[in-house]
């Protein structure tokens, strides 16, 4: 059996890779949250022909092919991963977009979606 010895040449290269380690094994979800600001952007891209700029479905596209309201009540108690899975996957008249999209991009497109159901309330409340 061959003992492995950490020099004092190679200690600081393993105390600096066991840091990183732990930085990044610290935070995670913030690696591939995203933000509304950039889930924005690819909504603008992607989703506004149908979904419209406030999200209401209230396009000619989106009428036609029954987009959701994305600021209703019942689309914004959905979970993450149904968001999620439906942004990659499509789901009925929606297009899968998982190709054209990584998991930061996904999050946050649903990031931004989230917002829309915050001003709904907020308007609720005005």
């Amino acid at each position: 059996m061959q003992e492995i010895l950490v020099t004092t040449k190679n200690r600081g290269a393993c105390l600096a890779l066991l840091a990183v380690f732990l930085l990044a094994a610290g935070f995670p979800a913030a690696a591939q949250a995203g933000t509304s600001q950039e889930g924005q952007k690819i909504f603008e891209q992607k989703c506004v022909k149908c979904h419209g700029e406030d999200g209401s479905g209230n396009t000619v596209i989106g009428k036609a092919l029954g987009a959701a309201d994305l600021r209703s009540a019942d689309v914004q108690k959905k979970s993450d991963t149904d968001f999620y899975t439906q942004i990659d996957k499509g789901k009925a008249n929606m297009p899968p977009f998982g190709s054209g999209l990584d998991k930061t991009q996904i999050n946050a497109l649903i990031a931004y979606v989230r917002e829309f159901g915050k001003k709904q309330v907020a308007q609720k409340k005005h």
